[in-house]
């Protein structure tokens, strides 16, 4: 087998990415300015599918009957390893693009485009995967995940992706989060007249909500144990002792196994708030996201590619080490395959 020239098909690469650099900023901006929420980003998906397909690319729309995504290929010259490069298109409601997936999807196409260039003189595949509804909205929501259950990661090697942000860095950790819902059932009562008549369910939500937020002193400091919760409902009028209550709580954590322990134990809060009140409580618990499951030796490959084009980044084994900030399907992309970001 012919040696490569790395260093040259490197700088074929960075050649193909000034070229498109006009039309990439075509593509954020039309994003941009025409977002599109989770479920619905067909023309997101479209503007996308048909820049990749006027490069050479093959594309498979609707992927695994998911209606807004995608899977666009780029064979080398014979079979080898098959590495996907992630694009996100949904926005957030009321707020468009603040998570910057216009950014995103526009890098996806650029990095598949460029390193389509050299495949010619490389074994295997590039793939760029439309990947809808990250921000958890919609049928479609958290579709790395459903393509995870179909088993589309099994036939990918590695996957990467990149996240807007204000300093350049590599290895960014990710929170495992699953959501929980409580549902208190009492008696309804007039406060005056007969309270003792009355089952008050919101006392019941109110004791699970200071239960739960007691867990955290107890939490695992290095497991980065978030948890946040809202009452959504608590009675209907301030003389009527409420028959219904209803919570809802996000737990994260970087620690996958210890996540669940920590969600049995906000669940037992709501258990214990029913018995203590004699209400009823109906405990719903759903696994969103995992935690990232990082891999070194991509990071480390990452990390020497963004210094070699004399960017300002710290060493990754700081970012390794950072606090996780988020959640995202990608995580349970790293689940089932390498991935790096």
């Amino acid at each position: 087998t012919a040696l490569v020239d790395v260093d040259k098909l490197k700088e074929t690469v960075r050649e193909a990415v000034e070229e498109q650099r006009t039309r990439l900023h075509e593509i954020s901006r039309y994003l941009y300015e025409n977002p599109e929420l989770g479920s619905e980003e067909f023309k997101s998906a479209e503007l996308l599918t048909y820049e990749l397909e006027s490069h050479g690319f093959q594309v498979e729309r609707q992927l695994h009957g998911i209606p807004t995504a995608f899977c666009a290929t780029y064979k080398g010259k014979a079979e080898g390893p098959r590495v996907a490069v992630i694009a996100e298109y949904d926005a957030l409601p009321g707020v468009g693009h603040g998570c910057g997936h216009n950014l995103i999807s526009a890098a996806a196409v650029g990095a598949g485009v460029a390193a389509s260039r050299v495949m010619e003189e490389l074994d295997g595949e590039v793939l760029v995967v439309g990947t809808p509804a990250e921000e958890g909205i919609g049928p479609s929501a958290g579709s790395k995940v459903i393509l995870a259950r179909k088993g589309f990661w099994d036939g990918v090697d590695a996957a990467m992706m990149c996240h807007p942000s204000s300093i350049y860095g590599v290895g960014t950790r990710l929170l495992g989060i699953w959501r929980i819902s409580m549902e208190f059932e009492g008696q309804t009562a007039h406060t005056a007249v007969d309270p003792h008549s009355g089952v008050n369910a919101l006392n019941a939500a109110t004791l699970a909500y200071i239960g739960t937020h007691m867990l955290r002193q107890e939490a695992r400091r290095d497991a980065n144990v978030v948890i946040s919760g809202i009452i959504t409902e608590g009675g209907l009028a301030s003389n009527i002792i409420p028959d219904r209550a209803v919570c809802n709580f996000g737990v994260r954590s970087s620690d996958e196994a210890y996540l669940e322990e920590i969600v049995e134990k906000v669940a037992r809060c709501a258990e214990g708030a029913a018995l203590a009140t004699g209400a009823t409580v109906k405990v719903t618990k759903r696994k969103v996201y995992s935690s990232k499951k990082q891999n070194p030796p991509l990071i480390d490959v990452l990390w020497g590619n963004y210094a070699s084009q004399g960017l300002e980044i710290g060493d990754w084994r700081e970012t390794y080490r950072g606090m996780p900030l988020a959640s995202s399907d990608f995580g349970d992309v790293s689940r089932v395959i390498p991935v790096v970001s």
